[in-house]
């Protein structure tokens, strides 16, 4: 067992991580340790295509503004987002941009030398900033570059599986590397580590992560979390060949003009919002696919085509290199000549640990939580666009916020090291007879057929059953070691981890009868006024507590906008 101080330990080396640790750093204060369970800038901020979300209102006659910004995230996200982090995240949006740029950033731009702006779905006006269609690679490649001149403390291939909590108060974590566990005390701890969309059998997450990690442990050490009912599913995945399904197919294909058809060659989107079409949200544009699919009007590998033959090869080199290369490779499709296969897959998880809009700190004294990690941006439904923002901004806005604390380390006690063996001893070292990694996949098969785009109290209610089931087996019969003490310790942890959350995604999912957003309920399909509020979860002693808040009122200037941008919305305040 090895110990490390610091003052302030970053879990996670994605945007998210990478831009506090940045900005702490030139705040003054240099005694930080970013720590990745991957290899240094592979975290999943690079595999983001479509672009980041920022309202300069650079394209013609389109006057975008913060304000704007903040009601379609606030509309999208189905009146459920913290109007307060809405505002903090589109009132600091340029900024996050220009520091990105100031760094070497290189984003598409126009003829007139002002950085290009496409559309995606269910935005006013054009804000999404991009490069091509590699916009997270080229985000981190500058981060990336940013920590390494810096010369910011880091630990690669660390996971970081249990945080140290003592009246409240945080200590620190403790993972494993290699062979050795590995005890960090610090007074403050960023947790960074990405959404849990790879519960779900098909997601777009690569296999190694997205499992949630970061948000059970803070569960699991008393953090609030909430609206973990709310996983987004992306209308847009590759369904062959085998090693590309789940691929995400970026939003900006549709941004630059790409339709959906069905086997017909019909349009139908323009059944389904006539107005915006392949642009609307993400849920309608998924639910969308899902009906077509399910009505017998998709192909034969349960999918609808996706088309921008209307675009040339030129442009589509120019714009969406990444997409037309893939399914060159692996499809043997050139897109200019040929529409392709694509389904909906999870992507995205608006749920997550819950922090304030005035401290940005968590309920645990020291813990902050940060991209999709939290929740409380995004409420119902992410506008596409916005999580590159978010990562950036609040990146930046916590690590502002820890630079003006006095820290003080207190070092960590019998007691805790006492929990650590215990913990140890149940979960680690039991050398029982089941396999981790077919109980994982049992788990996410089990999420995806019974919890997902279209859900109902009996399917929901099935899906607990079984996963009671599952972990009566595993109370019973325990897990076999893998080959390595770390790989043993992910394998175990992590599928405890996964099912402590699906549980509570199910728990929320039935909790909240009604349809909102990312969340459709076919046995609730009307969206209720009543259910204008999150659901919160809060492990006790022997217990979890589960409780709703309203959310914070709107200003009467918000609500003008949102009333003005979108009259035809029924938010319960205007009613």
């Amino acid at each position: 067992m090895q110990t490390i101080k610091t003052s302030v330990l970053i879990i996670g080396t994605g945007g998210a991580g990478l831009r506090c640790a940045i900005e702490l750093f030139r705040q003054k204060q240099k005694d930080i340790l970013i720590v990745g369970d991957c290899n240094f800038c592979n975290a999943h901020t690079k595999v983001a295509e479509g672009g980041v979300n920022a309202s300069f209102g650079n394209m013609e006659n389109e006057p975008d503004n913060p304000l704007v910004h903040a009601v379609d995230t606030f509309h999208e996200g189905k009146y459920i987002s913290n109007p307060d982090l809405v505002k903090l995240l589109t009132n600091h949006a340029q900024e996050a941009i220009d520091d990105l740029i100031d760094m070497g950033a290189n984003f598409h731009k126009e003829p007139n030398g002002k950085i290009s702006q496409r559309y995606f779905g269910a935005h006013t006006y054009r804000r999404t900033i991009f490069k091509g269609d590699e916009t997270g690679q080229e985000i981190m490649r500058v981060l990336c570059e940013q920590v390494k001149n810096y010369k910011i403390a880091r630990m690669d291939n660390l996971y970081i599986f249990k945080l140290l909590v003592e009246n409240n108060h945080v200590l620190g974590a403790i993972g494993i590397q290699k062979n050795k566990f590995v005890i960090i005390e610090a007074p403050i701890v960023v947790i960074a580590t990405g959404g849990y969309s790879n519960i779900y059998k098909v997601s777009s997450s690569r296999n190694f992560e997205n499992f949630g990690d970061g948000i059970a442990m803070a569960f699991e050490a008393g953090a609030v979390v909430g609206d973990m009912e709310m996983v987004q599913f992306h209308p847009t995945g590759l369904v062959y060949p085998e090693e590309v399904v789940g691929e995400l197919v970026t939003e900006a294909v549709r941004g630059e003009g790409g339709v959906l058809k069905n086997i017909n060659g019909e349009r139908f989107m323009e059944r389904y919002s006539p107005v915006k079409k392949e642009l609307s949200a993400r849920d309608v544009v998924a639910r969308a696919n899902y009906m077509e699919i399910l009505a017998g009007r998709g192909t034969k590998r349960g999918a609808v085509y996706l088309d921008i033959t209307h675009r040339s090869k030129k442009f589509l080199l120019e714009r969406l290199p990444k997409m037309y290369h893939l399914l060159k490779k692996h499809n043997n499709i050139d897109i200019s000549k040929t529409p392709f296969e694509v389904a909906p897959i999870a992507h995205y998880t608006m749920g997550g640990i819950r922090f304030d809009p005035k401290t940005l700190c968590t309920n645990i004294t020291g813990l902050y939580a940060a991209g999709e990690s939290s929740m409380g941006v995004h409420g119902g439904n992410r506008l596409g666009g916005n999580s590159l923002i978010e990562i950036l901004v609040f990146g930046k806005l916590i690590a502002k916020k820890i630079a003006k604390k006095k820290l003080k380390r207190h070092p960590v006690s019998s007691r805790q090291l006492s929990d650590f063996e215990e913990f140890v001893v149940k979960n680690i070292t039991e050398n029982g007879k089941l396999s981790s990694t077919k109980t994982l996949i049992d788990i996410k098969i089990i999420m995806w057929e019974y919890v997902g785009i279209v859900r109902t109290q009996a399917r929901l209610s099935k899906a607990l059953e079984l996963l009671s089931n599952i972990r009566k087996d595993i109370e019973k019969n325990g897990f076999a070691d893998s080959e390595t003490l770390k790989q043993t310790t992910i394998d175990k942890i992590r599928v405890r981890a996964v099912l402590n959350l699906a549980e509570l995604v199910i728990t929320g999912a039935l909790s909240r009868k009604e349809s909102r957003g990312a969340h459709y309920r076919e046995d609730y399909k009307v969206q209720k006024k009543v259910f204008l509020k999150n659901i919160f979860f809060q492990k006790e002693e022997k217990t979890i507590k589960t409780w709703t808040e309203k959310i914070p009122p709107l200003t009467k200037r918000f609500e003008k906008a949102l009333k003005r941008i979108h009259p035809t919305t029924n938010y319960g305040h205007l009613e």
